[in-house]
């Protein structure tokens, strides 16, 4: 389904990187065309000890975004987790291949959101990030100014989590930028799930992460643009329900 090489690359390297907290547990493969048959869409779902859920996702659709008057190529890699551990946090991120009017685009966005925030993670992922920035010259930190102008909101909320992630922009060029952030995402967050992956932890941590949890559900129906604009092109909602929802929440 996907054409770019370096998002078949990445994708790999997810399954690869995961592989070893999954036990013998496999990924399951679920397929989809969008409903308006203008693209497809696989959803590779994981169940284990260590994450309740894993997804790692992919969309390659021919579609026209609403406010423009041309079609755009449209190649998307998604990864979610959702830990078993409380002192885990949770990982969201999409990287992107858009080919329109003759111009290749490489919008991205991720973050990394505990349940249980701790200063020292923060600040290791801040400067395993802010690394990759200061090479190609870039600001940092970036969050959340840039998701407030990709998603066109006046508050962050929980789409935002510790703000140590980056919103690459729908006209973002610099496919070396772009590949870079996207190893340094997982490897910095995979960092910290063997770190923290064996902690113990209390009962009220473990309540702090079903209310991010709960919090998350209501954000991905009501907020998350990524949702409601794909649903807008012919996403089917199954499809992202089992992608981005908690496997469980309690209300």
């Amino acid at each position: 389904m996907l054409k770019d090489n370096f998002l078949i690359e990445l994708k790999q390297k997810y399954f690869n990187t995961f592989e070893p907290f999954l036990g013998e547990n496999k990924f399951e493969k679920n397929e989809w065309d969008f409903v308006n048959g203008t693209g497809s869409v696989e959803i590779n779902v994981c169940h284990s000890d260590i994450f309740e859920k894993i997804c790692i996702s992919n969309i390659d659709a021919r579609v026209t975004i609403p406010d423009r008057d041309y079609e755009s190529s449209i190649q998307w890699l998604g990864l979610q987790t959702f830990p078993s551990n409380p002192l885990v946090p949770m990982y969201m991120g999409v990287f992107e291949h858009v080919d329109e009017t003759g111009l290749e685009h490489h919008p991205a966005f991720f973050d990394i959101y505990p349940s249980v925030p701790f200063d020292e993670d923060k600040q290791f992922l801040q400067e395993r990030i802010g690394a990759v920035c200061q090479t190609y010259g870039r600001s940092y930190p970036d969050l959340p100014a840039s998701y407030l102008e990709m998603f066109r909101l006046k508050s962050a909320g929980i789409g935002v989590g510790y703000a140590v992630g980056l919103s690459l922009m729908p006209d973002e060029e610099d496919h070396g930028y772009f590949t870079d952030v996207a190893h340094a995402a997982l490897d910095s967050y995979i960092a910290l799930v063997d770190k923290r992956k064996d902690s113990s932890f209390t009962e009220d941590q473990s309540e702090a992460m079903e209310k991010l949890r709960t919090e998350w559900a209501r954000f991905t129906f009501m907020e998350n643009r990524f949702f409601q604009g794909g649903i807008q092109l012919g996403v089917p909602v199954e499809s992202f329900m089992i992608h981005m929802l908690p496997p469980r929440v309690r209300f």
